[in-house]
């Protein structure tokens, strides 16, 4: 009787599982709102400034294939505009659509990415642009307020936001002198910890790197090559005080030289060129978007999302616009510059990590006192 019972109880329940999946089928895919994802960063440093636009797409098509699909990532018809406030409106931008080769593999198309832009000359802070300045080309300014408006599919759809620039900023270490990766401490040679350090002006994250940058010869035909090396950023309560301290290692500097030079018997030598220390920072609001897309340390894994775009009809959207500022502290090497000093040029073109990679010195010194790294 027990074995009836539960056997009858087993056929009632699935019976009515299978009666409610026949009438009620679970849609995963849902009702799809096409959603503008918006990212645009003005930084006064450039010339060019960009805004790209492209939107979600939804339905039960297959999304890894519909991805691969150019078109499905754009709107037919939008209009990007920038303008300019002090206590009225003072310039407006309509940016122009391009596409351009760089956008790397993966789950959606490469390697053409459309997108909006607007030019203007590079920042000078020796001759600023002036207040009421409304020449188009003239630079990005200080004190005012960038509005951004995106009319899309008709104005069916508009998105708004707005960000002053960040300004302030600017390298304070290292100096003038050439860059230091080896040191002697009691006639013993021994890497050394090169400090990197920024003035944060009103920037809340600040992101610090290096680029290397060198010639390979061909049989006496140079290629340029370069790298860039990330030190580290620091954002929220990480940035404290008004300069940001980095430091960046002397053994990792030769282990990243070593690890971005190939093995091709055909180069005859490599000359340094150049070395670009280059300091970041961010407002506010991108340093919220950073911090708020970083990987979930829970094991909830709930995120929080962050935008400062709105759109007119209170529907959904995603991305941000915002500013940044570039500082660029470049040491030049060169027959009368170093860009290392002589230890640390001696350690790259003999040094245990680096010493077989054939690099050497065309600094004039280093060719008259005939040394052994000095170029032939």
């Amino acid at each position: 009787m027990k074995f009836l019972q539960f056997s009858l109880y087993s056929f009632i329940l699935t019976s009515l599982v299978l009666f409610t999946s026949c009438e009620d089928d679970i849609d995963f895919a849902g009702e799809h709102v096409e959603t503008p994802v918006l990212f645009g960063i003005l930084d006064k440093s450039d010339s060019l400034h960009y805004v790209k636009l492209t939107r979600t797409f939804g339905g039960a098509n297959n999304s890894l294939e519909v991805a691969q699909i150019e078109d499905s990532s754009y709107f037919p018809d939008a209009e990007i505009r920038i303008e300019e406030w002090a206590s009225t409106k003072v310039r407006t931008w309509i940016l122009r659509d391009t596409v351009l080769t760089t956008k790397v593999p993966g789950a959606f198309y490469s390697p053409n990415q459309k997108v909006y832009y607007f030019k203007t000359e590079s920042f000078n802070i020796s001759n600023p642009p002036a207040t009421g300045e409304t020449d188009l080309n003239a630079a990005l300014k200080d004190d005012v307020t960038y509005r951004l408006i995106a009319s899309i599919n008709g104005g069916s759809i508009v998105v708004n936001a707005e960000t002053k620039l960040i300004t302030g900023m600017s390298v304070s270490q290292p100096g003038s002198a050439p860059l230091s990766f080896i040191k002697t401490v009691q006639g013993v040679k021994q890497y050394n910890t090169l400090s990197l350090k920024s003035n944060n002006g009103n920037a809340k994250v600040v992101d610090a790197r290096i680029q290397f940058s060198f010639n390979e010869y061909f049989n006496g035909v140079p290629v340029e090559k370069s790298f860039t090396w990330k030190v580290g950023e620091l954002n929220g309560t990480q940035l404290t005080g008004s300069q940001a301290n980095f430091t960046a290692s002397g053994e990792a500097f030769y282990t990243l030289v070593k690890e971005n030079c190939t093995n091709d018997p055909s180069i005859t030598k490599r000359q340094m060129t150049s070395i670009r220390v280059i300091m970041t920072g961010g407002s506010e609001a991108l340093s919220k978007y950073i911090l708020v897309n970083q990987p979930s340390t829970s094991l909830a894994q709930n995120k929080p999302t962050f935008t400062n775009l709105t759109r007119a009809d209170g529907g959904p959207v995603i991305g941000i616009f915002t500013s940044r500022m570039t500082n660029k502290l470049v040491k030049s090497s060169t027959a009368s510059t170093r860009a290392l000093d002589a230890l640390s040029t001696e350690e790259l073109c003999k040094g245990p990590i680096t010493g077989l990679l054939m690099f050497c010195s065309n600094f004039q010194t280093d060719i008259n006192n005939g040394v052994s790294w000095a170029c032939q």
